[in-house]
């Protein structure tokens, strides 16, 4: 049976979701911004060696400010903030540990682990012409 891996951008999409997610509210449009600006075309890059590469941009084009959220040490305003938010305080990375992600970075890599064994057990019985 043919293994299909979770592509990268399905990934990506699990990122943004989850990062948007953890994203303050009653801060204007961050949550929507990085919604936007996150896409999956934009989260992904494969470098020359062909390594894939996700990132999740916190501060979008909209809501420069998103960076402060996510860094409590760059603003004092936004550990002091009375708008209920503290949770949100360095969301970027709580998205990354967060189990949701956690689970879908695993699935990735192990299906298309399982993929890479396929394609190499398919290449080897040509080789052997064994099909």
């Amino acid at each position: 049976m043919a293994v299909k891996p979770q592509s990268l951008k399905d990934l990506a999409k699990t990122i943004r979701n989850v990062g948007s997610a953890l994203a303050p509210r009653k801060t204007g449009n961050l949550r929507n911004a990085l919604r936007q600006y996150n896409t999956p075309d934009r989260m992904t890059k494969y470098d020359k060696k062909g390594d894939a590469k996700v990132s999740f941009f916190v501060a979008p084009p909209g809501a420069p400010y998103g960076k402060f959220w996510n860094d409590p040490d760059v603003s004092e305003t936004v550990r002091n903030q009375k708008t209920g938010n503290k949770a949100s305080i360095n969301y970027g990375a709580k998205a990354w540990k967060s189990s949701e992600v956690k689970a879908a970075i695993r699935k990735y890599t192990k299906d298309t682990g399982k993929k890479i064994a396929q394609d190499l057990r398919l290449t080897i019985r040509k080789e052997l012409g064994v099909i």
